[in-house]
């Protein structure tokens, strides 16, 4: 009966413990492509910047 119980508490911390890992793998994930359009962002709106004070006045 406690092997039973062992086993059922096992596969509850296992679940437990998959649901955190993706969780935690998105979460990352997220950050991640946010930070990169962040970056792609703020390069784009300076060149797109630079282009209008430079480029119109030559």
């Amino acid at each position: 009966m406690k092997k039973l119980l062992l086993s059922e508490e096992n596969e509850i911390l296992k679940q437990k413990e998959s649901f955190f890992d993706k969780a935690f793998k998105i979460l990352f994930l997220i950050m991640f492509i946010g930070s990169y359009l962040v970056l792609v962002g703020v390069t784009s709106f300076k060149l797109l910047e630079h282009i209008i004070k430079y480029g119109i006045s030559r």
